[in-house]
């Protein structure tokens, strides 16, 4: 393992974004806690982010690079993790930014001397269908996050470096939706987390090019690879929390099939994807008596 020599490592992934990158950057710079270091990996950009990361390269912003497009932030993260010196890693992607300049401080104040797994925090949507993700004790225990996780975006934790290498988490690389499966192998394998009703990033939803908002055949298919990975995540989930997971792929497997066609549907029209409804799952048995005869 790796000495620690920063409390923090900002992991900022590019791919494109010329105009919001510095922007993050400097949502980083401008924070109060200096103890931290900014990697930032790309993915093989093809316009101008590269010379505009460039201006801020130095011994705390660091600027590494995939071998070749991923097409998705699972390979750029991967490399993030690899090449980390903090002892808690915060995952930012280019065209987001910290949520203000005390970010940083609230969260170190909120680890002070313990050692958790990792945060879970909150973020600000900006533009399309504006509103917040807060975590609290109440939606921030194993049971309720695996029964419906208030958020899977990693962005909104604060994540252990040591908990990530000593489990091999790692990112699915080329694929859609890699959140969900990261934070609920997170959820299952964890032992020690904490909550705060910190807004730890300002997610930008409505950017011109942005890879989520573009309609593809491909994250169909995704979001079935997606819960098939989900459904592996069982044998590594300890009994006493088994029910909660297959609640959760119950309700999944329903919802599923309408996100699919949200998505055919901006592809057929050439439209972006609209907002996905939230998930808002109640927990289930499987084996319940209303569900009996509808069971294998």
């Amino acid at each position: 393992m790796k000495k620690s020599e920063f409390r923090f490592t900002v992991a900022i992934i590019t791919y494109n974004i010329e105009e919001y990158i510095e922007r993050a950057i400097k949502s980083v710079i401008n924070q109060e806690f200096k103890d931290f270091e900014i990697l930032i990996v790309d993915d093989c950009s093809n316009d101008n982010t590269i010379n505009e990361v460039k201006k801020y390269e130095s011994d705390k912003i660091k600027i590494l690079k995939t071998e070749k497009n991923t097409g998705t932030a699972g390979g750029p993260r991967n490399i993030a993790i690899d090449n980390a010196k903090g002892e808690y890693i915060i995952f930012l992607d280019g065209d987001d930014t910290l949520y203000d300049n005390l970010t940083l401080s609230k969260i170190n104040e909120v680890i002070g001397k313990d050692t958790p797994d990792f945060i879970y925090l909150g973020y600000e949507n900006v533009g399309q269908g504006n509103g917040e993700r807060i975590s609290n004790a109440e939606n921030s225990t194993k049971i309720a996050r695996l029964t419906c996780d208030l958020t899977f975006s990693v962005s909104s934790r604060c994540w252990n470096r040591e908990f990530l290498i000593n489990n091999n988490m790692k990112f699915k690389e080329g694929m859609y939706y890699e959140d969900e499966i990261y934070s609920l192998k997170a959820t299952i394998l964890s032992k020690t987390t904490k909550c705060a009703d910190i807004k730890v990033f300002k997610y930008y939803r409505n950017r011109k090019g942005s890879v989520m908002s573009a309609p593809s055949v491909k994250k169909c298919s995704d979001w079935y690879r997606m819960l098939a990975e989900v459904m592996d995540l069982y044998a590594i989930t300890p009994d006493e929390y088994k029910t909660y997971l297959l609640s959760f792929i119950v309700n999944e497997n329903e919802s599923i099939p309408k996100r699919i066609r949200g998505i055919l549907e901006a592809l057929e029209n050439g439209e972006k994807i609209k907002l996905l409804p939230k998930r808002n799952y109640k927990y289930r048995s499987f084996f319940d008596e209303e569900n009996k005869d509808n069971n294998c």
